[in-house]
């Protein structure tokens, strides 16, 4: 008989974000690397063409991955389909008897005052919630996989109870092969990729920005690619009170291959989180040789090491200090810090987080 891997995909979205894109590279490595083995994948109906022609079993299911009565009815169904284990990319769901991996990407949601908008009751109420679903999650799970050490801690912290259960998995990128050789000579532009939301610090970013160009009017040109999400027009207001307004260009939607080219030319990636679970964008422009300016205590620094520019991202002054270092820098220096980047990117790849994966899965099997 074969072995049977359930996969609960729904946190799949149809518009790809950072937990879709961990989910379906860990996917599609799996089916690669145990293509005799039966792989079933729950996930949403319209972000199921992600999985088509893959080989997978495809079922279609829209319900929410928080609702208790949604998880139960699941967790009956999964019973009857007796899978060998099953692989959960979300923190929430199911809990059924068959043997269950969940995956904790961060728990900002938790730990970040502001995370669900500025009302102090719905940010409350909102983190009771999670966390109470999270306890029932991570509780019953026979593993629980985090991206990084940060990660760890923080759910070590606030469940005890895991300590035993947690594994780290890393992180990869699939925008380019890592190490890429890149033939594309670099602008002086800026470059920054991510959401608006409040870990991303864009207020004290921007203010940073501003203000550097208000001092030095040679401070490159700022590129932000920011998706249109529930935090976009409070984005707004920070970028259109800014000083260098007119120094700043925003992309909202963009494809694989204009966000590759974007990598490829610019001068440095500016990640001034202050938090993060893994990072992505960071490996990603480490991989193409840029340099990269990202956040000190957090799993930023994970991913960077010592290859990149770190600051504190909850100092405006620090986040100055280093734009005007990228900009300031002797291009000799900035090809150094790249190519440090892109031979560290080489330690992550979705290979790599997906044996992590399969070695646990074999140990509740």
């Amino acid at each position: 008989m074969k072995f049977h891997l359930l996969i609960d995909a729904r946190a799949v979205q149809r518009n790809v974000d950072g937990i879709s894109r961990f989910s379906l590279n860990v996917t599609r490595c799996i089916m690669k690397k145990r293509p005799d083995w039966k792989i079933t994948a729950l996930i949403g109906k319209d972000a199921a063409f992600h999985l088509e022609n893959t080989g997978a079993e495809i079922i279609h299911d829209n319900s929410s991955r928080f609702s208790k009565r949604a998880n139960r009815k699941l967790s009956n169904q999964i019973d009857e389909m007796a899978p060998n284990v099953l692989l959960n990319f979300s923190m929430a769901g199911p809990q059924s008897s068959v043997p269950t991996i969940v995956t904790v990407h961060d728990l900002m949601v938790l730990n970040l005052p502001c995370y669900f908008g500025d009302s102090i009751l719905r940010n409350a109420f909102s983190r009771f919630l999670f966390k109470k679903a999270l306890k029932a999650s991570t509780s019953h799970a026979s593993a629980i996989a985090v991206p990084s050490m940060t990660t760890k801690l923080d759910v070590i912290r606030t469940f005890q109870y895991a300590t035993e259960k947690v594994f780290i998995t890393g992180e990869g990128q699939a925008l380019f092969d890592s190490p890429v050789k890149n033939r594309m000579e670099r602008k002086d532009f800026f470059l920054y990729v991510g959401n608006a939301r409040g870990y991303k610090n864009i207020p004290r970013f921007l203010t940073a920005y501003g203000r550097l160009w208000a001092l030095d009017k040679n401070t490159p040109p700022l590129t932000m690619v920011v998706r249109k999400d529930r935090a976009y027009s409070y984005f707004r207001k920070h970028l259109d009170s800014n000083p260098a307004r007119d120094n700043i260009k925003v992309v909202t939607h963009i494809s694989d291959h204009d966000l590759r080219i974007l990598y490829l030319s610019c001068k440095a990636l500016l990640i001034p989180s202050v938090y993060e679970g893994f990072g992505l964008p960071a490996l990603e422009a480490m991989a193409t040789g840029a340099p990269v300016m990202a956040s000190k205590s957090t799993a930023l620094e994970e991913v960077v090491g010592e290859t990149g520019i770190l600051i504190d991202p909850y100092s405006v002054i620090d986040i100055m200090r280093g734009m005007a270092e990228l900009s300031a820098a002797a291009p000799e220096k900035l090809i150094e810090l790249g190519e440090l980047g892109r031979k560290r990117s080489s330690l992550f790849s979705w290979e790599k987080t997906t044996d992590h994966f399969l070695e646990k899965i074999q140990e509740l099997t």
